[in-house]
């Protein structure tokens, strides 16, 4: 949910900033002739320079870091678990997930996923991948076997020499089902969910997350628009530091929870940060984002504004010294400070009462 920190401030508000009504007068007496010869008597008032800057609104929203949803690891090996990860772990290719029956489940780059004993006499693009990999290792060339997707009796000696040389197994010339996961990139271990000593047999023993660290937001409708994909915004961090983040997913749909006046409606948000960011993890954070309300405006604070009886409003400006009315167009208010247009420069200097 968000609420806004600075909202602009509407016009039937001035009068409770203005400290009086005035008549500006010519030389006839009707109307104001020229507003920058009126001259107010001096007292005792407080003064603040004209500022050149842009007005800008901010809205802050409500997150949460992490990197992502988790996501079940599917697990096809049978025995008893004798080796499992740590939550956090990122895995690599050629990393192990966990053991079964001390024997590791490595895994590998491939898009196609395992599904069976890789054996000789097997051939397909999971053998394929398979070699692929121990080949960049260094074992196919070694052993004069060819990257083919065939698993010939080569391939036997290779995945030998492999599983002994890397894990110090002996006489394992397959590679039985679930004992390889494929995949295509590097990921986290977000929860481990087997225990070891326990029989698996298919099932899941981990789940995981990308590397990624993302803020998901549940965006209020009420916002709606706020946020775009490829907007950049800051994302203060719980430790009170920024980061710049980039808007990578807006949901199309709205995900109502609850019915009646207690339902609360949402938009799915997520963002990507810039940088590595920090350690936190399933942490608060809160997106800035800055909606540009007038760019390149010449700024007073509001309470500077007088009300003209015959309508319009001025400012004093002190010139040699001398509060003297000169007479304003107003334009965008936000907070305390109001955009005006005409003679006042940047750098004059006008009464605040």
């Amino acid at each position: 949910m968000s609420r806004k920190l600075i909202i602009g401030v509407a016009v039937a508000v001035i009068a409770a900033a203005v400290v009086g009504t005035v008549f500006m007068t010519g030389d006839d007496g009707e109307g104001a002739a020229d507003a920058t010869t009126t001259s107010v008597p001096e007292t005792d008032f407080s003064t603040a320079v004209v500022a050149r800057k842009d007005l800008v609104e901010t809205t802050e929203i409500d997150g949460t870091l992490g990197f992502g949803d988790p996501v079940a690891l599917p697990n096809r090996a049978s025995g008893v678990l004798t080796a499992l990860p740590e939550p956090g772990t990122v895995i690599e290719p050629g990393d192990v997930l966990y053991e079964v029956d001390e024997v590791p489940v490595v895994y590998v780059l491939g898009e196609t996923p395992a599904y069976r004993t890789m054996r000789e006499d097997t051939e397909g693009t999971d053998v394929l991948q398979l070699e692929e990999y121990l080949d960049s290792l260094g074992f196919m060339e070694l052993h004069n076997a060819t990257v083919d997707g065939d698993f010939t009796g080569y391939t036997e000696d290779v995945v030998e020499d492999w599983y002994e040389t890397v894990f110090g197994i002996n006489e394992q010339t397959s590679v039985d089902d679930g004992m390889v996961v494929f995949g295509t990139e590097s990921f986290r271990i977000s929860q481990v969910t087997g225990e070891l000593g326990t029989q698996v047999n298919g099932g899941s023993v981990l789940s995981y997350t990308s590397t990624t660290r993302v803020v998901t937001v549940q965006l209020d409708t009420a916002d709606s628009g706020i946020l775009e994909e490829g907007q950049s915004v800051v994302v203060e961090l719980p430790d009170e530091s920024e980061v710049d983040a980039t808007v990578t997913f807006v949901s199309d749909t709205v995900t109502t929870e609850g019915q009646g006046p207690s339902a609360v409606s949402w938009i799915d948000v997520e963002l990507v940060l810039d940088g590595e960011g920090s350690a936190f993890d399933e942490s608060p954070v809160t997106i800035i984002v800055d909606e540009p309300v007038e760019l390149d405006a010449v700024v007073i604070p509001i309470p500077a504004l007088v009300a003209l009886a015959e309508g319009g409003y001025a400012v004093e400006k002190m010139v040699d010294g001398t509060p003297t009315l000169i007479a304003v167009e107003i334009g965008s208010f936000l907070s305390n400070e109001v955009s005006v247009r005409g003679s006042l420069q940047p750098g004059d200097t006008v009464v605040v009462p």
